[in-house]
This record gives C-alpha cells, sequence and structure tokens, in this order.
C-alpha cells in the first residue's frame, strides 16, 4: 500500500457520514414514536449493538481525520481503522437485522 493516508481519507469519510446519517435517523425515528421504544429485552440488544457500532464509526472518523497522527506506517494505521470500519458497519447491519427479525 503506497500513499500517505490522506489518499484513503475521502472515501472512508464519505461512506461513514452516509452510514452515520442512516443510523441516527433509525434511531431518531425510533425514539418518536408514540409507543415506549425500548418495551422489551430484545430493544435493549437491539439499541445496545446500534448505539456501539456509531461508537466504533465515530472512532474511526475520529482516526482517519485525525491531523496529528504521524503514523510511520501509514499502510498499518489505515490497516486497523479499515479492521475498525467493517466491525462497525458490521455491528450496524446486525443491529438492523435484529430489529427485522425480533
Amino acid at each position: 500500500m503506497e500513499g500517505e493516508l490522506k489518499d484513503y481519507r475521502q472515501p472512508m469519510v464519505t461512506s461513514l457520514g452516509i452510514l452515520l446519517g442512516f443510523l441516527l435517523n433509525f434511531l431518531a425515528g425510533w425514539a418518536s414514536e408514540d409507543e415506549a421504544a425500548i418495551q422489551d429485552s430484545a430493544d435493549v440488544v437491539i439499541l445496545g449493538t446500534i448505539a456501539f457500532a456509531v461508537t466504533i464509526m465515530l472512532g474511526v472518523l475520529f482516526r482517519i481525520l485525525n491531523g496529528r497522527a504521524r503514523p510511520d506506517d501509514h499502510a498499518t494505521y489505515y490497516r486497523r481503522t479499515l479492521h475498525l470500519y467493517v466491525v462497525g458497519v458490521s455491528l450496524a447491519f446486525m443491529g438492523f437485522w435484529l430489529a427485522v427479525l425480533l
């Protein structure tokens, strides 16, 4: 993997912005329902999964936008950030599937 971290920044920031927007819209719609949003343990699991996914995605966003990070090996730094990104996105989709199935 050649190049600086800035070469990989824009696609990841764009996709994170879109995914975080969808997640926050989902949570806002869920919270604005007339009935109580959290009714049973399945709702707690769904909310916990999505909240954890948002936390990981915000951490990824911080890592990719951190201007003070001067890693010696840009490829290793980006690879670690990419792994966290995949975990966050996977958790978000798992939370959505749980919301559909439960």
